[in-house]
Parts: C-alpha cells; sequence; structure tokens
C-alpha cells in the first residue's frame, strides 16, 4: 500500500537569517554563557515553528552602525534585534523623519538602511523586527571588569525604554511586521536577576532590586555577583537565562506563525 506523502516532503527548510547583537550570538556558543544556557531563542523558535535553516549572524556587542555595510543573504524570514548596545554606546535615537530619509547617523535612520539592505538582498523575504529589553546590571561572566549599570537609570541621557518605543513607532508607521520584546516578554530591573550578590561591612548580601543600586562593587577582587542561584530572565542582568531565552522564543515563534502564515 503506497503511503500518502506528507505536503512538506521534498521541499527545502525556509532560511531565516537572524540578525542582532549578543542575544543572538550566544545562541551558537554556549561556551559564553559558561554554558549556563542550554538552548538559545533561535534554537528554541526554530523547535517551536518547524524546519528552518537558520542563518545566525549575530555579533557580539554590535549596534546599529556596525550593520550600515552588511552584506546581508537571500532568505524567507528575517529577523531583526538591535538596541541595547545603541544605548549604552550613546547612539541618539533619531526622529521619524531620520527613518524615512535613511539617514545614517541615529537608531531610527540606521534602522531603516539596514531595513533597505535587507529588502534588496532578499525582496520576497518576510522583516519581522523587534526591540529591546530592560536590563539590570550587567557583569559579563568571562570578564568582570566588563559591567554596565541596568536601564532603571539613563545612559548618555537617554532611557532604554524610549529607544524601545521609539523603535516599536518607527516600524508600525511603516506598517513593519514589529514583535515588542519590550513590553511582552517580562525583562525588567527587577526581574532580571533575584538577587546581586555584594560584599558590605557586614559580609556578602544576596540583594535584589532595588536595594543592590549603588553598592559599590570591587569588580576586579569581589566575588563575581551572579552565582547561578540568581538567574531569573538573564543570568548576568542582560543576557537572557533559559527562562529568558524561552520567554522570547514562545512570542517570536507566534509571530512568526503569522507573519509567514505557518
Amino acid at each position: 500500500m503506497n503511503q500518502k506523502k506528507s505536503g512538506n516532503e521534498g521541499k527545502k527548510p525556509l532560511r531565516w537569517c537572524a540578525i542582532g547583537d549578543s542575544f543572538t550570538y550566544l545562541n551558537d556558543h554556549p561556551e559564553e554563557t559558561g554554558y549556563r544556557v542550554t538552548e538559545g531563542y533561535i534554537s528554541r523558535t526554530r523547535r517551536k515553528t518547524g524546519a528552518f535553516s537558520v542563518i545566525n549572524l549575530g555579533k557580539n556587542g554590535s549596534a546599529t552602525p556596525d550593520w550600515l555595510e552588511e552584506k546581508f543573504p537571500e532568505a524567507e524570514l528575517y529577523t531583526v534585534l538591535l538596541g541595547t548596545n545603541d544605548w549604552h554606546r550613546g547612539v541618539p535615537l533619531g526622529t521619524q523623519e531620520d527613518f524615512e530619509a535613511k539617514k545614517e547617523g541615529s537608531i531610527l535612520g540606521n534602522l531603516s538602511v539596514i531595513l533597505e539592505h535587507i529588502r534588496q538582498a532578499g525582496p520576497e523575504g518576510k522583516i519581522i523586527v523587534m526591540n529591546p529589553v530592560e536590563r539590570g546590571d550587567f557583569v559579563y561572566i568571562l570578564d568582570p571588569l566588563n559591567h554596565a549599570h541596568g536601564s532603571y537609570a539613563p545612559d548618555q541621557g537617554q532611557m532604554l525604554c524610549d529607544i524601545a518605543e521609539g523603535i516599536r513607532n518607527a516600524c508600525e508607521s511603516a506598517g513593519i511586521p514589529f514583535l515588542d520584546l519590550h513590553g511582552l516578554s517580562g525583562f525588567a530591573p527587577e526581574t532580571a536577576v533575584r538577587f546581586k550578590r555584594v560584599k558590605t561591612a557586614e559580609g556578602y548580601r544576596e540583594l535584589p532590586w532595588p536595594a543592590y543600586i549603588d553598592v559599590p562593587v570591587d569588580y576586579e577582587n569581589d566575588d563575581y555577583p551572579y552565582p547561578p542561584e540568581a538567574a531569573d530572565y538573564t543570568y548576568d542582568g542582560l543576557h537572557p537565562s533559559d527562562k529568558g531565552n524561552e520567554a522570547i522564543a514562545c512570542l517570536l515563534a507566534e509571530k512568526i506563525r503569522e507573519v509567514l502564515q505557518l
């Protein structure tokens, strides 16, 4: 008896080009998380949505200026997740006019240029833009001297929430499929980690947000402030833990099914 073949048999998997910073890059580099992450958001999303051939272009530490000259491959799906490093570097948000004019020099202008280059590389491809999530005090697990305060305070005059909202408004005004990770994912200064382990006059204490704000840390000599049990949505104050990656993947998988009509 002949078995009925499935409709997908013999079809090439859809190509998904993932563009982003360390959130995207770390999917393929678990060793750089100290193996605290078992599966990144790309792998989780791929598993939830079916057979994709993934092109992970994630660049550790990248911001929108780093993508202006990028040569993108042809793909059926492109996702873009940038902005948190722009905030930390002081790249200005820019205006809706910058976005519409594709004017380099601001986050919105740069993003518009990047999207135009994507459209040129894959005219038939679908694009989903995401915005950055909130963060706690970041301390890099492989180098504690690499650290930054959380998004509860401005960095070089800008709030991360304003950047996230600006990206959302620009994309929605232009009719670009958009996923509001900032508003929907659950990342916040109070959920980034369960506590920050800091040295005080009374010895080490495990302080939640906001109690740890402004408690001085000797990053060269003090213990690393985020033992494994401190993890919540992140494992280091910034980068997604398994819980955080799962939250992103659930939202992204739903958005991909909507955009690609899977």
